[in-house]
């Protein structure tokens, strides 16, 4: 690899953070865990690696169909670099024609040929071979989605959507822009082209995070999972909880916004007692075979436009995993045991507080 081209650019220094790290998923480790305890939590997060449970569901049509691409250690490494010396660069730098630039330049380096050849391939055989329009494509463990807010065509998604809700309620409400901002933030993740992706994936702190995470491991194991794209709608996808294989709770996963269909007590029995039985009828006997050694996790479902059940992914049961509507600190008998709980936005929120500075601006720019 040449390393050279990527370290004069991070100028061979070691990544200092400039801005505080907004993103709630971040891995977590608790201060004061020894070697032996982080060794642990690192295993945990590759048991939930999407190439261990994928094939489980696959088969049955229980997640998105998905193809895979191996990455070597070296090419984790040119992302870590790549990510550093992209923080090095002016906020002004970051986006546009400059970051474009920026981009051409790293191209250069035969390891991210190599990517964008591989990646590429395998990208054009989903297209054929799932028969779909666009793909999603992630790491191992997370996807880019922090560093969706830099593209020119999410922005532009979210005015036009911004422009369509206040021409239906006759003004913009903060609910409608974070959803909107949402919703494009979401259609943002899919695309057809390797360059597209590898954009992204350089300039996100999640990717970022999961490579250094990866290279620590005593073996290393990481790669790109190429995925269908199927549309989901704001509202849902929730968030579920299985501790030692038993259905604890489930909740609105985009829990900063209201969902008018959420609101509806029929519709919502209808939409609990759905994925309910899609966990205990499909999920669990798909995942619980003999010597398994999935019986705790954090698992994200999802109810397309056609009402059809998926699971998006599954997450380590661990305070590293974001909560959503439930507190890992106060709520763990929630999380651990039953009777079964459920839970939605059921008002308006001040969903602004709780964005980034980032995505904050550009809603407030749109009211």
């Amino acid at each position: 690899m040449n390393i050279g081209l990527l370290n004069a650019i991070s100028k061979g220094k070691s990544l200092k953070r400039t801005k505080e790290v907004k993103d709630r998923s971040a891995p977590m480790v608790k201060a004061g865990l020894d070697k032996k305890d982080i060794q642990k939590y690192l295993e945990d997060v590759q048991d939930t690696y999407v190439e261990e449970w994928e094939p489980l569901l696959a088969s049955n049509g229980l997640t998105f169909r998905t193809a895979y691409a191996p990455m070597t250690k070296k090419e984790a490494e040119c992302l870590v670099e790549a990510y550093r010396g992209f923080e090095k660069l002016p906020e002004s730098s970051k986006k546009g024609e400059k970051f474009d630039a920026f981009f051409t330049k790293i191209s250069k380096d035969p390891v991210v040929k190599t990517m964008l050849s591989k990646l590429q391939n395998q990208i054009d055989r989903c297209l054929k071979s799932f028969g779909c329009k666009k793909v999603f494509v992630k790491g191992s463990s997370r996807s880019a989605k922090d560093a969706v807010i830099m593209l020119k065509n999410m922005t532009e998604d979210f005015e036009q959507r911004c422009i369509a809700a206040k021409k239906k309620e006759g003004k913009l409400s903060i609910n409608d822009a974070v959803i909107s901002l949402l919703g494009a933030g979401k259609d943002a993740m899919s695309g057809t082209s390797a360059e597209y992706f590898l954009k992204l994936f350089v300039r996100s702190e999640r990717i970022y995070q999961d490579m250094t995470l990866a290279l620590d491991m005593k073996e290393f194991k990481s790669g790109w999972a190429i995925r269908e794209w199927v549309d989901i709608d704001i509202g849902m996808e929730f968030r579920g909880f299985i501790h030692e294989r038993k259905f604890c709770a489930l909740c609105q996963y985009d829990y900063l916004v209201k969902i008018e269909k959420l609101q509806d007590e029929k519709m919502r029995k209808k939409l609990v007692e759905t994925m309910k039985e899609f966990y205990e009828q499909k999920v669990g006997p798909a995942l619980h075979g003999k010597g398994s050694k999935f019986k705790s996790y954090v698992a994200d479902f999802a109810l397309d436009n056609d009402g059809k059940c998926w699971i998006i992914e599954l997450n380590p049961f661990q305070e590293s995993t974001d909560g959503a509507m439930f507190s890992w600190a106060t709520e763990k008998k929630s999380l651990t045991s039953l009777p079964f709980d459920f839970r939605y936005q059921k008002n308006t929120q001040n969903a602004l507080v709780a964005l980034s500075k980032e995505w904050r601006g550009i809603c407030q720019a749109a009211m």
